[in-house]
């Protein structure tokens, strides 16, 4: 059995209570841990415009479509224009409304 890989770059972070949620709902909705530094892509994938804003939600907060390139998936994440708020479940009527969005760009 092989031993499991420890990125050194963990040594001494911590995740910030703010984002337990996050990352607790992460782990649930699509069993994903994320790795070093993927927390703060994806957060400057939001803030950039690189991730798909699928959906407004309200005058506040909104759900986007970011890709989590290390494993190959996309997961829905609820914003609210400054912070992360949850990982949204994963939803066939995302899914079609993500695909829609993308032909419609070709």
């Amino acid at each position: 059995m092989s031993r499991p890989y420890f990125n050194p770059r963990w040594t001494g972070a911590s995740i910030p209570e703010k984002d337990w949620h996050f990352h607790r709902q992460l782990l649930i909705r699509y069993r994903i841990v994320l790795g070093p530094g993927e927390f703060s892509g994806m957060v400057h994938d939001i803030k950039s415009g690189y991730a798909k804003l699928i959906e407004t939600r309200s005058k506040k907060t909104a759900i986007y479509s970011v890709r989590i390139d290390r494993l190959g998936e996309r997961i829905y994440v609820l914003w609210d224009g400054k912070h992360v708020i949850t990982a949204w479940p994963p939803e066939k009527r995302l899914n079609e409304k993500r695909r829609r969005m993308r032909q419609a760009d070709d």
